[in-house]
């Protein structure tokens, strides 16, 4: 295997994301200017009950938003056409479309599809079971069954838009989405690929909506990260990616760069199946290797996209981490606070809102945020976006297991 080489620079040329604030990245960002969440009853589950019932709920009929005919269309399971719909925007994206440049087109035979996911087709398999015991064998289409693979959503992906320089499927619990980039960009340091359209894909279902509230991390109303009255999390859905090239490359095919992801850290705890080490240990060593891979002094960091799930522990860990790592003087916002804990796909929404920040120069805010718990002592923009002069920001996304990703994203041009 070739060993990817540091010195290759990464530019973001495309950015594609649906969520419950948005079905493409002028929507979302429109939301976060306006404050404006997702976060509403759920109906994904008609008649079904569970100690929560709310949830970020993907609203638009996705089948109308699909780039693909109505039959290919059933063969894909929500999640893939969540990834289908937010890959097919970034390449748009990338490709310069409706940005009136002229940019040669992305080499999509040497383009690596790589997508964190935690359930995949998950809900299709649930409602094979269901409809195998309401209504008999004949009744449930195996083809349900197919969907379910992790792996679904990239090959969906690749087959879709014809990426034929390999598909990669990471499922590091909430740590995948963020996972995907920082593996995507390997892909292209070691020139395995020259395009990669990585990110992240997750549709609630049942499994992971009980679970959690077994786990009674699910707070009964929208979640508020870093509030003293912080009492869980909130579920959602969604899918986001970015289309990654080499810098080099990008400006020779005449594309416009959004921004440079300039590092990526990767770590684990090793110390509990769910919990954080409450010391933060491990994320601080994830967002110390970014900052060390981009050449950055903690002092540069501008702003933080937080992990910022409103658990007690998560929140608490995250700002030990922090301050760890950078100090205590970089704003941070939880942008969950919008669309939810998204889960697989949480890294690849969260990069692309980080990218959004950048080139916007606007940080997105913390909703529902009124006071801060006393062992969050940050920044935590609460309220409305907060214009801020970024040049570097990271985003963090941890996981069950002790999964830990931070990302280093480089306003472009600066």
């Amino acid at each position: 295997m070739r060993i990817p080489d540091r010195n290759i620079r990464i530019a973001v040329t495309g950015v594609g994301i649906i969520c419950a604030i948005g079905r493409n990245r002028k929507e979302v960002w429109q939301s976060i200017r306006e404050s404006r969440a997702g976060v509403t009853k759920m109906t994904r589950f008609p008649g079904e009950t569970f100690p929560t019932d709310i949830a970020a709920e993907v609203t638009p009929d996705l089948d109308a938003l699909l780039p693909v005919r109505k039959r290919e269309a059933k063969r894909f399971s929500r999640t893939d056409k969540l990834a289908v719909i937010a890959a097919a925007e970034a390449l748009g994206c990338a490709n310069g479309s409706g940005a009136g440049l002229v940019a040669k087109p992305l080499p999509l035979d040497r383009a690596v599809v790589v997508t964190g996911t935690s359930t995949g087709g998950l809900l299709e398999g649930e409602d094979y079971y269901f409809r195998r015991i309401v209504r008999g064998r004949r009744r449930a289409p195996a083809s349900r069954v197919l969907q379910q693979p992790t792996s679904s959503p990239s090959d969906a992906v690749a087959r879709v838009f014809g990426a034929g320089g390999g598909v990669v499927s990471n499922a590091t619990a909430c740590a995948s989405g963020g996972a995907a980039i920082g593996i995507a960009a390997d892909y292209l340091r070691s020139h395995h690929a020259d395009v990669a359209i990585a990110g992240g894909a997750d549709a609630l279902c049942r499994l992971t909506y009980s679970g959690f509230n077994v786990l009674q991390a699910v707070d009964a109303s929208p979640c508020a990260p870093f509030s003293a009255e912080r009492k869980g999390i909130t579920l959602g859905e969604g899918a986001a990616y970015l289309v990654l090239e080499r810098w080099d490359d990008a400006i020779a095919r005449g594309a416009q760069i959004l921004a440079e992801l300039a590092g990526y850290g990767a770590t684990c705890d090793a110390y509990h199946p769910t919990a954080p080490c409450e010391d933060g240990r491990g994320a601080a060593e994830a967002m110390c290797a970014a900052m060390a891979e981009g050449h950055l002094e903690a002092a540069s960091v501008d702003y933080i996209n937080a992990h910022g799930t409103g658990t007690a522990l998560n929140d608490s860990a995250e700002t030990r981490a922090i301050i760890t790592a950078v100090g205590t003087a970089t704003p941070v916002s939880s942008s969950k606070s919008f669309f939810g804990h998204t889960l697989g796909a949480a890294g690849g929404i969260e990069a692309a809102v980080t990218v959004l920040a950048l080139t916007e120069q606007l940080a997105p805010p913390t909703l529902r945020l009124e006071s801060s718990a006393p062992d969050c002592t940050l920044d935590y923009i609460p309220g409305t976006p907060r214009p801020l002069a970024m040049r570097n920001a990271l985003s963090n996304t941890f996981g069950f297991g002790g999964s830990n990703v931070a990302l280093l994203f480089r306003r472009a041009g600066a």
